[in-house]
């Protein structure tokens, strides 16, 4: 593995600014996280402290990994957003353990990726001890949009990291989904819409699936198939037949699709897994800008293209659109702000989450609160996850009525009328949409559905 990773950071020298390692779950004092300016030294530090299980902690002691997880997310003076983690494992933390809220928050939030991977024989070996779970790193690899993987030592794992450095380290998601899949093999659900940039420079836009598939049994090695249809309509949709362990003797599935470009496909998903088990589905897309999202195909990804639309779409941890207001958008490009020294930003209608929304049934433990944003606009695509925790502040008392979908709004006694915990939302009623007035009011305004008028489209 050390050979994938010196070759795919040596290709890819614009993708990083700090290199890390460490060891852990070690006898003795715990070594610290030691930072790399460049490769040459980093390269050698792996050589020199591979792991070694004679130095390993006695076989009665859990995984010390959660503290090495804290000690990254709080070190100072080197870069976070966009990192990617990988963890080698050998054994479970002790049972309950866990990341803080506001370590979550912190991964998710900068599009921090950890990947925990351990053979498969660990896996099974770990499984059994009651004082030991997998619970705490199955939430790191489904709030940080990765992948637990499990697989037989050699060959096998070797193959599925250097997937994992073709896409998580180069690529950009499109797609993001982890679930309980509660389905049934009858069953064919659909889990995610992907929206496909444009492209200037084919009708096809490439992308990457990669799938881990997490057994509830002590059993780690999938056995069983999986379909995924991109769906638009009976005439034009996509099955993806992923052979039982796309990658044989591991949980992974990898595989490729070509998808019309500026369409809009519904994923339907159909598995032989055993009910319950955990399925982490990612879609990725080649990125000509790492860190901030992905072009179709671009030559120049700074510049030059025109812009028309953004989407915005906002999708809880059920994976369907979240029924809040405004969690699907569509933005005219009239105006896009460029702060001194930033890069240029779109504003979009404020969004009001819920910190437990109403259908978590599916969602994987842990993940309650995290929502996922799909940005597309022209060849531009990028995908934010973010936590939702409940608000800081006090709601005003004349806007606590809340309707079926969990949205907050004002007394409807006065025109216009208000909505979200505050009250300084237009409320359009559900016959229109909020959009930013920068024209004329520089105010949030009502833009009514044909046949409605008035201030908040009170008016038929």
């Amino acid at each position: 593995m050390k050979q994938v990773v010196i070759q795919s950071v040596t290709a890819n020298r614009h993708n990083y600014t700090k290199l890390a390692m460490v060891r852990f779950d070690t006898s003795g004092a715990q070594e610290n996280i030691t930072y790399f300016d460049d490769i040459q030294p980093f390269s050698s530090a792996l050589d020199n402290n591979p792991p070694n299980p004679s130095a390993a902690a006695g076989a009665s002691n859990p995984s010390n990994v959660l503290s090495i997880i804290s000690s990254f997310l709080a070190a100072s003076g080197r870069p976070l957003e966009s990192s990617m983690v990988v963890l080698l494992l050998n054994r479970f933390p002790a049972k309950n353990n866990d990341l803080t809220s506001d370590e979550y928050d912190t991964i998710t939030n900068n599009n921090v990726k950890i990947f925990p991977i351990i053979p498969d024989t660990s896996y099974t070996n770990q499984y059994s001890m009651a004082a030991r779970s997998s619970q705490a790193v199955t939430s790191i690899a489904a709030n940080s949009n990765s992948h637990f993987v499990i697989g037989k030592i050699g060959s096998p794992l070797v193959q599925t990291f250097q997937y994992l450095m073709k896409t998580a380290y180069l690529d950009s998601l499109a797609v993001t989904r982890s679930f309980v899949d509660n389905y049934g093999s009858v069953a064919q659900s659909n889990i995610a819409k992907l929206r496909v940039p444009h492209s200037e420079t084919s009708s096809l836009v490439n992308f990457t699936i990669t799938v881990s598939a997490l057994n509830p049994q002590n059993s780690s090695i999938n056995t069983n198939g999986l379909r995924l249809t991109f769906y638009q309509s009976p005439s034009s949709q996509q099955t993806i037949n992923f052979e039982p362990g796309s990658l044989s003797n591991t949980n992974f599935y990898y595989a490729t699709v070509q998808l019309k470009q500026s369409g809009t496909y519904q994923i339907q998903y159909e598995s032989m897994f055993d009910l319950g088990t955990i399925s982490m589905i990612r879609v990725w897309t080649e990125s000509a800008l790492y860190h901030y999202g992905s072009y179709a195909s671009l030559e120049d990804p700074m510049g030059g293209n025109t812009l028309s639309k953004a989407y915005v779409l906002f999708t809880d941890c059920s994976g369907a659109v979240s029924p809040k207001y405004d969690s699907s958008q569509t933005i005219d490009i009239d105006y896009i702000f460029a702060d001194e020294g930033s890069f240029p930003h779109y504003p979009i209608v404020p969004f009001f989450c819920d910190s437990t929304p109403k259908n978590t049934n599916n969602c994987v433990a842990g993940t309650q609160s995290k929502y996922d944003i799909q940005f597309v606009s022209g060849e531009f695509t990028v995908i934010r996850s973010f936590q939702c925790r409940p608000g800081v502040g006090q709601i005003n008392p004349k806007c606590k009525n809340v309707d079926s979908n969990g949205n907050y709004y004002c007394n409807r006694d006065k025109l216009p009328y208000m909505r979200g915990p505050t009250g300084q939302i237009p409320d359009c009623l559900g016959h229109g949409h909020v959009e930013y007035d920068f024209a004329f009011s520089e105010a949030y305004i009502c833009v009514c559905d044909d046949g409605y008028s008035g201030d908040s489209c009170e008016k038929h």
